[in-house]
């Protein structure tokens, strides 16, 4: 509308900002980890099924054998990609503001009586394909002893925090005013 039709009335317009955390946890089990160490080379990762988590999709990336790196290759790596963004990115640019926190679970996806090696990536903002995560979640040599690893399987819980905001603009209310209460009359 222009300023000329809008003119007696007062233009009113409002937006919104909401933001709304959701926390999502997701666990990856793994059957036949010795096979799975046996075929893949260091470097080599497989993903886990696509899975929900604040509206955008996600997978994990493990790499049972880690990095290239010298480091990394006893150790078994873990990473979470942002698979696609939801209708609603958490910023403008289509990025997704999300923090995982992975952590060892029994095989049923449970925590073990003593508290499980757990890490915390911190939030992160991931485009479509990024990752985040850690070359070394626990070396090999270390899970093959304890109490995660049993009958050749393992499980890693990823915990996904991801805060949506969404902005919001409602349409232009125009508002009539009567202007001849504050005119002035002329006596003459």
């Amino acid at each position: 509308m222009s300023l000329a039709a809008a003119a007696g009335r007062i233009v009113r317009t409002a937006s919104a900002i909401v933001s709304r955390p959701s926390t999502t946890s997701h666990v990856l089990r793994v059957d036949g980890y010795s096979h799975l160490v046996g075929v893949l080379q260091p470097g080599e990762h497989v993903d886990s099924c696509v899975f929900d988590a604040g509206g955008h999709s996600w997978r994990l990336q493990l790499y049972p054998n880690g990095s290239n790196d010298q480091t990394h290759r006893s150790h078994i790596g873990v990473f979470l990609q942002l698979a696609a963004a939801g209708g609603h990115p958490s910023d403008g640019d289509g990025r997704v503001r999300a923090r995982p926190r992975f952590s060892l679970v029994d095989s049923a996806g449970d925590k073990p009586a003593a508290a499980p090696p757990s890490h915390n990536a911190g939030f992160h903002s991931f485009g479509h394909g990024d990752g985040w995560g850690f070359q070394s979640i626990i070396s090999r040599e270390e899970l093959e002893r304890s109490e995660y690893l049993r009958d050749d399987c393992f499980a890693i819980q990823c915990d996904v925090d991801v805060t949506t905001v969404r902005k919001c603009h409602d349409h232009p209310v125009f508002i009539s005013q009567n202007f001849s209460e504050n005119r002035v009359s002329d006596a003459t």
